[in-house]
């Protein structure tokens, strides 16, 4: 049994928690769905059970989690499994694997050197090459092969560099620290690491952790490029402005230190190149900026995009001046990763974008003032750690976003007309979202379940949302409209039974007033309860106290009678419905049989259903609804719905999760409460 990186990095999640993890967390994390999420539990539970450890626990609502003692023995197991037994590179892992080898080898490169690193097939190392040629194009990179060479690469030393921290960074995010340093790097690590900490002393710096172990592997890397004369060269007017700046200090009393232990000699290019980096780390303490033209612009920007957050977010930042200054600190590394292409690995950017939703779309919205300046995009990545800070300081301060809306664009007249009618759209409604643009043909299979109404330049279908009709230059008229109906989405009609009688008695003759004033209450109250009745999921119906086992029935009228004998307990039917449900048998036929091996008992809502409900019975031997094989059933669902909507939603996911052949085969199987609800759990979002 061995683990992808997926797997890997969810067991990593598991040992790092103080407390349960939630499937939900875990699929946000991972950017996958809950369903994938169980399949890794399962692979993950499998290498468990084979290192002789126990399952993961998991507690249903609360997630799953690994006490302290399994910690220590499963963390210790990690660090030190070898990859070819334990550990499955993705594609995208042996592409970085492969490519470090070949910028760091010291020696010649060939297929079998590989082949023996990643213990993969011949076909696949192949691909892997293939598609690294493809890539590494760019980079501005080629990649060759010469029979006696081996493996190289053509290109540029600055490009070549690129491509190293691009990769490094990718293995680091994956194996880790440790991991890569004893595989790749060997005992150029503690040395390299120990002059970057006696350079804090040197500059009044503090780098944060990562900082030290990310320069401590990319020096190292370039150290073993240095060694064989593989030099970049800076730009002329670049180095001039490097070389004013303090961390030139620092990365020359690096480079010194490092040619005196290595016994190389380093060009001042590289003392450069290596200020890029430092300008670029983030630091933990830094009382000292200097001051100068891009500094100078740097604030300036600050000051743009903290003007631009408030308006959006209809916040007012109390200490304004201190929050401006501790961007400066964030936002100067920043600054300098994106001016030299830097890159940037932030493990939390899944995370905040997943539970800080809203400040990380506010702070996507005023990063502009950066790109601008740069001439770079902003990644997820530096834009979740902007939003860190946004976030942190609103809690500070005690303020909190209101509640935002999210809008659709539907527009055929180009993406320029789309992008200025969502300009329009978000300076005058500053607390809505454009979440995306489509066209109408997109419209029509787009989900809505995250869009509060549509903003369209063209006639559309009704759907279950507000659709609002605009020019692509918005008019006054135009503004005026969204500007109420957006305003009073949240907002109820109260309907009055009194202004309805009036209405009534002016185009009608009422015969018995009494009576259709109370007639016109209990319709109005009725309308009220549906409108506030929320569609529950699969988990809410299909609970513990319903689920049951039993090897074998007498019949199918009995396996009928026991499959909802929860649900009468329960008070949710009474016994006509079940005697409802085994006569639509006899007269229908075994129609409930929706899956082979599964049937779905219902009768109509009038025949005895009291309140929304679903029961689940797994017969181990199986029970014939017919005279054919074909109709032998192994799971019974009973459905008590209340009316034609309510129980669409958990039917809905009751479908997906019956259409999966892996699921099937656990129902069918498992003799366990706890993994049929995990599975149900699974599907329920």
């Amino acid at each position: 049994m061995i683990l992808n990186a997926r797997c890997v990095q969810i067991l990593n999640m598991l040992l790092s928690s103080s407390t349960h993890v939630t499937t939900d967390k875990l699929a946000q994390s991972m950017q996958v769905s809950k369903r994938t999420v169980y399949y890794d539990m399962q692979k993950i539970n499998d290498w468990l059970r084979s290192q002789g450890f126990s399952p993961l626990k998991h507690v249903r609502d609360l997630g799953f989690y690994l006490d302290d003692q399994a910690k220590k023995k499963i963390s210790a197991a990690l660090q030190t499994m070898q990859p070819i037994r334990h550990y499955e590179y993705s594609s995208d892992e042996r592409k970085a694997w492969i490519g470090l080898l070949i910028f760091i080898r010291s020696g010649r490169i060939f297929l079998h050197d590989l082949l023996e690193k990643l213990q993969v097939s011949r076909s696949t190392l192949l691909n892997d090459v293939k598609k690294l040629k493809s890539e590494w194009q760019l980079f501005q990179l080629e990649l060759a092969f010469h029979r006696k060479q081996g493996y190289f690469v053509i290109g540029e030393e600055k490009q070549k560099r690129k491509a190293i921290v691009h990769y490094a960074a990718q293995i680091l995010a994956t194996v880790g620290y440790e991991r890569l340093c004893s595989e790749l790097l060997g005992g150029h690590i503690l040395p390299v690491k120990n002059i970057i900490r006696q350079s804090e002393t040197f500059s009044a710096i503090r780098y944060t952790n990562d900082v030290i172990h990310t320069l401590t592997v990319y020096l190292s890397i370039f150290l073993k490029r240095w060694i064989r004369g593989k030099y970049i060269q800076m730009d002329e007017q670049e180095k001039e402005v490097l070389q004013s700046t303090r961390e030139y200090k620092t990365a020359h009393h690096i480079i010194t230190q490092i040619e005196n232990v290595f016994q190389v000699d380093v060009p001042q290019d590289e003392i450069c190149y290596l200020t890029t980096y430092l300008l670029g780390s983030r630091v933990t303490d830094d009382k000292q900026i200097d001051q100068n033209n891009e500094i100078a612009t740097l604030k300036q920007i600050i000051k743009n995009m903290v003007d631009d957050f408030q308006k959006y977010a209809c916040v007012q930042f109390k200490h304004r001046e201190e929050l401006e200054k501790n961007l400066l600190i964030h936002m100067k590394p920043a600054y300098y990763r994106l001016k030299y292409g830097l890159h940037l690995q932030n493990e939390l950017t899944q995370s905040v974008k997943a539970n800080y939703h809203d400040i990380f779309t506010l702070t996507k919205k005023v990063v502009h003032h950066v790109e601008n300046v740069v001439g770079q995009s902003v990644g997820d990545d530096e834009i979740a750690y902007i939003a860190m800070h946004f976030g942190g300081w609103l809690d500070r301060e005690g303020v909190s976003v209101p509640t935002r809306k999210k809008a659709l664009i539907v527009c055929e007249s180009g993406i320029g007309t789309s992008r200025i009618l969502q300009k329009q759209i978000e300076e005058l409604l500053s607390t809505v979202d454009v979440i995306d643009i489509i066209s109408a043909r997109e419209y029509k299979a787009y989900s809505l379940e995250h869009v509060d109404f549509v903003v369209t330049t063209i006639p559309l279908e009704p759907r279950d949302i507000p659709v609002y009709i605009v020019r692509p230059i918005l008019t006054a008229a135009d503004k005026m409209l969204l500007l109420r109906e957006t305003n009073g989405l949240s907002e109820t009609r109260t309907l009055s039974v009194e202004a309805l009688l009036e209405i009534v008695k002016r185009h009608a003759t009422i015969i018995n007033e009494k009576a259709l004033v109370q007639e016109l209450h209990e319709y109005i109250s009725q309308s009220k309860r549906k409108e506030i009745l929320k569609k529950p999921m699969l988990k809410d119906l299909l609970t513990k106290q319903c689920i049951q086992f039993v090897e074998e029935v007498g019949d199918w009228k009995e396996a009928i009678a026991l499959a909802a004998k929860p649900l009468l307990d329960g008070g949710y039917i009474t016994n006509a419905y079940i005697q409802a449900m085994i006569d639509n048998v006899k007269k229908l036929g075994p129609y409930i049989v929706i899956t082979p091996g599964v049937a779905l008992p219902h009768a109509r809502p009038e025949q005895g259903v009291r309140k929304i409900g679903m029961s689940f019975l797994r017969i181990k031997n199986g029970c014939l609804f017919s005279e054919k094989e074909e109709h032998r059933v192994y799971i019974l669902i009973v459905l008590a719905a209340i009316d034609n909507e309510t129980h669409l939603k958990a039917l809905s996911q009751l479908t997906k999760l019956l259409s999966n052949k892996e699921n099937m085969h656990v129902l069918f199987s498992t003799n366990s409460i706890e993994e049929v609800l995990t599975l149900i759990e699974a599907y329920s979002y």
